[in-house]
């Protein structure tokens, strides 16, 4: 109910305005939060490094054309990025079949990796090497 009055209301209605300002303390909030706080700066900076190398791997993937579509046909769009999605999740697998391989390989030489270690290891870090794709750890 209440957003459908927002939605059917002018900007002018108060319950709006009163919504509107309430956002607006709550981003200040969050704003002077993470200027002053030196851990959530660090959390969300990695969480936008996740999203970064996320969309890092399909450009570098998709190298024909420098990672444009050309065309303007909606269904031959949506096969190459269909493509391009079934390429990079195949990328990410096969990193997390090396990654356990890499893990069990030490565990059985005695090494002791916890939950802590892995949790810094990314699928998404890679660098080419020759025609490979290898990933590397954070």
């Amino acid at each position: 109910m209440i957003v459908q009055r927002l939605t059917n209301s002018f900007p002018a209605d108060r319950l709006s305005k009163a919504f509107t300002n309430l956002g607006q303390i709550l981003k200040t909030q969050y704003i002077l939060r993470y200027l002053t706080d030196a851990n959530l700066m660090q959390m969300v900076q990695l969480q936008l490094n996740k999203g970064d190398y996320h969309n890092k791997l399909p450009r570098r993937v998709f190298f024909a054309d420098q990672g444009e579509f050309t065309t303007g046909d909606y269904e031959e769009i949506m096969n190459k990025a269909s493509c391009l999605s079934l390429v990079s999740n195949a990328i990410l697998y096969w990193n997390t079949l090396k990654i356990n391989d890499i893990v069990e390989s030490l565990r059985a030489q005695g090494e002791v990796i916890t939950n802590e270690t892995l949790s810094h290891i990314s699928l998404l870090l890679w660098y080419p090497m020759g025609r490979t794709l290898l990933m590397i750890y954070s």
